[in-house]
Parts: structure tokens; sequence; C-alpha cells
């Protein structure tokens, strides 16, 4: 026979359990945390607080999900790809907000898939921060230099407004050379439709 204090621990253990389920399969939706976080149990002990941060008990899955941000901090491809899988495009925009992550994010937007965060990279590359422009652009390059079949078509809307604002950027004067000429190779690589993409860059 069971006794009560083993069975309110096996209790304990499942419950955990079931979270870092729910953590794993709402991850792969690519939601972010947003979606993570009502998918949970309200009353859930194990909810994070943040992206790098958890409690003790939380389950293995979930401790697993957290270390993906600073295992991805060193930039490597393969790391940043299972990150931008895991967060997704909405996810990886969320965490930029967060400045301990900014950076991982924005390198890791060059693995998401679609075009649903190119405006977000275009608009980071249009700030005052020349760093986070860098990083921007070089992911807008890097996603669109990704091969893609000819018959994907993905976020439209997205992809026409990521190449106007490129395109205002490539042709702004009073950026830095060096960013007008970064973004006019994204948006040159990247399948804008007509006629967002410019024939000539005077980058003087």
């Amino acid at each position: 026979m069971t006794s009560p204090r083993r069975a309110a621990g096996a209790a304990l253990v499942a419950a955990v359990a079931l979270t870092g389920g729910v953590w794993t399969a709402c991850s792969a939706c690519g939601g972010g945390a947003t979606g993570r976080l009502k998918a949970a149990p309200a009353e859930s002990p194990v909810v994070p607080a943040s992206r790098t941060l958890l409690p003790s008990e939380a389950g293995a899955t979930a401790q697993r999900d957290v270390a993906m941000w600073p295992t991805a901090r060193d930039g490597a491809s393969e790391d940043l790809a299972s990150l931008a899988t895991h967060e997704g495009a909405a996810g990886l925009v969320e965490a930029a907000a967060d400045p301990e992550l900014r950076s991982t994010a924005l390198r890791a937007m060059a693995f998401a898939q679609g075009w649903s965060h190119l405006p977000y990279l275009a608009g980071v590359a249009t700030g005052d921060d020349d760093g986070d422009a860098i990083l921007a652009l070089t992911s807008a390059f890097e996603l669109s230099a990704r091969a893609r079949k000819a018959e994907d078509v993905e976020d439209v809307d997205e992809l026409r407004e990521g190449c106007e604002k490129l395109g205002a950027l490539a042709h702004n004067v009073k950026k830095t050379k060096e960013t007008r000429i970064l973004a006019f190779r994204a948006l040159r690589m990247t399948p804008c439709p007509k006629p967002a993409s410019p024939d000539a860059l005077d980058a003087r």
C-alpha cells in the first residue's frame, strides 16, 4: 500500500514533468515566452521568470531550454540555429527586448524561419546603436542568402515592409557608409516584391 507521503512525492514529480513537456511543446510552435506562460498552469511552481532564470525544481527539459541562451552567446552557427528553432522568430524578437539577450537574439534571427522578423531587423538597423545595426544587417543578409525553394513564399507583407525599410536605409545619406552598404547587400539578396529593390547605391 502506498503511503500518503510517497503518493504526494509522485504527484509532484509528475507535475514537474508535465510542465517541462508543456514548455517544449509550446517552444516548438515559435510563440516565444508569452505562449509558454499562457500554456503553463497558472499555479505551476516552475514557470520561468525569464529566459535565463528557472527555479531549481524545474524539470530537466526546461533547464536545457534555458541553457540554450548562454550556449548560443558565443555565436556558433549550430547553437544559434538550435536557439532559432526553439524560440521561433517571434520569440527571438521578444527576447531582444532584454539587453542581456539582445545580441544573441539578433544573431539567431539569421536562422529563424520565414520573413516575419525582417521588419524588426531593418528597424534595429536604422537605430542609433551601430553595434546592433551591424548585427541586425548581418543577420538580414544571412537570412536572405539562405537557400529556399522557388515556390516558398513566406510572410509576404512583412517581407515587403522589411524591403522598404532596408531600401530607405540604403539611400539614407545620414547613415554611415558601412551601414548603407550592408543594407544594400541584404536588400539585393532578398526576394523583394517589386519595386522595392534599388538598382544602384551611391555610397559616397
